[in-house]
């Protein structure tokens, strides 16, 4: 038929004759309304078996390429706008070029991703254990959408974790599971919207907050960052009642902790004025000086929704977080759920509970907190060495990132955007701003996903990057 050849490995022949004579319609080769030979026919010129044939005219008649009229045969439909096709050679498009192979290759680019946990330590044999067991052996209400509010096994696993290591008392009824953090912002954000239309936002802060809330047509007012976390005074007694969302353990950007001051002060302002708070705690486990910062729930457990995530701690894979709601908003929550038809995979959740429950999880925090304890103080070992006082480290001794702060009477200005260019990828202060212009110099390095040499790499790119501003 026509110019057609099959091509051995280039997929099925079904599947080469449906492309041809699709590619050969739409290149305008084969002209509406042209009649295609019958099938029988078809199939001795093509060395094929009829079927074959018949399934193809099939397929392309449910796809619109072809008509078949009954007792006339098969024509090429009409209607099909002609174009240009560029045809390629599947013998030809499977043998290496010899220029691209002559073209020299840019350095790996080094990514200080500040959300990345060490994908590398994750303990994949272990978990494929567990993932295994439960395909196998549990019950096959795992394979459905399942309990909306999350797997009562791993939501009672979480509350003995959070009671036991963080002193938190809640019942598993409290318990949401949703598919992170940003699912769980986006629960509230629904659940909430007839209530509240404000949020008061750390600034800076990890964008997707924002973008969230706004989404649903919060106001969202910025409240400024500093040492000791959100500056909690700059919300004034008679704003807005609304929603306060924080990163009390360990501030992202900037790496602050909460004093216990400003916790008080937005506990008691809530209160008064009818706010409640979310409190996003996705590192709060590695602390690397010190005790691990009590949640600031403890405070005040029917005023602070609590939102925990096992995309750092383990990984964001598995896309599994929760929330802690205080009990007169469960079932507005869960209902949101049911009507967003949010849910989480049944397999990764019996997994998780079990992991936990084994004690597999309180090791791997273990582990991993003597990881990132190591990589912050090579991190800040090479800033010391490469640029002397000129830059600061910034933020407390926690989590898998640092705030670098690149003096501006040395530095001045500098286009982070740019640095890609030396081979690095890394945040500035300003791509998490809602207010621009006012941490110049200030960036973010996350080293949770990144190996000693790459750090050090890494680093000199930096150096290079801004000894090249220096210079102009």
């Amino acid at each position: 038929m026509f110019g057609f050849r099959a091509m051995a490995g280039a997929g099925s022949v079904t599947q080469q004759l449906c492309g041809y004579l699709r590619q050969e319609i739409e290149s305008g080769a084969l002209a509406p309304g042209l009649q295609l030979p019958p099938t029988r026919r078809a199939a001795v010129d093509l060395g094929i078996a009829r079927n074959i044939v018949i399934e193809v005219y099939e397929q392309l008649t449910a796809e619109g390429y072809l008509n078949s009229r009954a007792g006339s045969g098969t024509f090429v439909a009409e209607g099909i706008e002609a174009r240009k096709v560029m045809k390629i050679d599947p013998a030809s498009s499977s043998a290496p070029s010899a220029r691209v192979e002559s073209v020299p290759k840019k350095p790996k680019l080094i990514d200080f991703d500040g959300g990345l946990p060490d994908l590398s330590q994750f303990p994949r044999r272990l978990w494929s254990k567990y993932v295994r067991e439960m395909t196998d052996s549990a019950a096959e209400d795992v394979f459905s959408y399942g309990n909306i509010q999350g797997l009562p096994a791993l939501r009672e696993a979480i509350a003995g974790y959070l009671y036991r290591v963080k002193g938190m008392a809640c019942s598993m009824n409290q318990i949401v599971i949703t598919s992170g953090t940003s699912e769980g912002m986006l629960l509230l954000a629904s659940t909430l919207s007839a209530r509240f239309h404000t949020v008061y936002a750390e600034e800076p802060t990890i964008g997707f907050v924002g973008d969230i809330f706004q989404r649903l047509n919060y106001n969202i007012h910025p409240v400024e960052v500093d040492h000791q976390g959100m500056q909690i005074h700059r919300i004034e007694p008679h704003s807005p009642a609304g929603l306060i969302v924080l990163t009390p353990s360990h501030q992202y950007p900037t790496g602050s902790i909460l004093s216990i001051q400003r916790r008080q002060m937005a506990i008691a302002l809530a209160e008064k004025a009818g706010h409640y708070i979310i409190e996003d705690d996705y590192d709060s486990e590695f602390r690397h000086k010190g005790a691990p910062v009590p949640p600031l729930q403890l405070l005040a457990p029917n005023k602070v929704i609590y939102a925990g995530t096992y995309s750092k701690t383990l990984s964001p894979a598995l896309r599994i977080g929760f929330l802690i709601v205080p009990p007169e908003m469960i079932e507005p929550v869960i209902r949101t759920k049911i009507e967003l038809n949010l849910t989480t995979s049944g397999i990764m959740q019996s997994a998780l509970a079990r992991f936990i429950l084994d004690g597999h999880f309180d090791r791997h925090i273990h582990k991993m907190r003597a990881v990132y304890k190591r990589k912050r103080l090579y991190i800040a070992e090479q800033c010391r060495s490469l640029f002397g006082d000129r830059v600061e480290l910034l933020g407390d001794e926690a989590g898998m990132h640092v705030q670098l702060h690149f003096k501006q009477d040395v530095y001045g200005p500098m286009d982070w955007h740019k640095i890609e260019d030396f081979g690095v990828r890394l945040s500035a202060f300003e791509d998490y701003a809602r207010l621009k212009g006012c941490s110049p110099g200030k960036v973010v390095l996350g080293y949770g996903n990144l190996t000693e040499g790459e750090i050090s790499e890494g680093l000199r790119r930096v150096q290079l990057f801004t000894e090249s501003w220096r210079l102009t």
